[in-house]
């Protein structure tokens, strides 16, 4: 029995896909699945399954169609082991997550569905001197302005959505990862 990390793209955002977590939780538990927890609104998901992690992801994809009415086939899945969830975690540059006292930062991590790190680089933009990405082996670290920074609406993350790559990728902000690290714990 191996526990995993599992984030959903395209649900409850903008009023398409609404899926409550409780019914979630629910569906998952009837279909097998174990120690079954979300956090917040949006998909974060940590359970634990005999099936192998390959057969995780199309198999829940499977179950969001089957239970829920959903608007597009923009849902998708991504599946992390504890492994690589901690590695994630363990190679994030130094400082990244980090309150500055006098400027206002927003950490997000870019999880990459299907598409490789270099293909999400490839594609994404960054505006010199006011955001600053690193590349990881398995996600990608965006830094920008936060809303008391005095270039808040200067970062080019924003500009993603406008690219085809970026259905193929889903992003949290750093304390929802950190979170998710902390639930993968409490479930060992």
């Amino acid at each position: 029995m191996e526990l995993y990390v599992v984030y959903l793209r395209g649900i409850n955002v903008g009023g398409k896909n609404k899926i409550r977590m409780a019914d979630l939780r629910d569906a998952l538990t009837a279909a097998g699945f174990l120690k079954v927890s979300t956090y917040i609104q949006s998909g974060n998901i940590v359970l634990s399954s005999t099936l192998p992690m390959e057969e995780i992801g199309p198999t829940i994809e499977a179950l969001l169609q089957q239970m829920f009415e959903l608007d597009s086939d923009m849902v998708r899945v991504l599946v992390l082991d504890a492994i690589t969830y901690q590695a994630i975690l363990e190679e994030r540059p130094e400082g990244f997550g980090e309150i500055v006292s006098d400027m206002d930062f927003r950490y997000d991590v870019l999880f990459p569905l299907n598409v490789s790190t270099e293909d999400v680089m490839t594609e994404l933009l960054v505006r010199e001197g006011v955001d600053k990405v690193w590349k990881g082996r398995h996600v990608i670290y965006f830094r920008r302005p936060g809303p008391n920074h005095p270039d808040y609406t200067k970062s080019a993350l924003s500009r993603l959505i406008k690219k085809p790559i970026y259905q193929s990728i889903t992003i949290r902000n750093f304390r929802t990862t950190l979170k998710m690290y902390s639930l993968l714990q409490s479930l060992k």
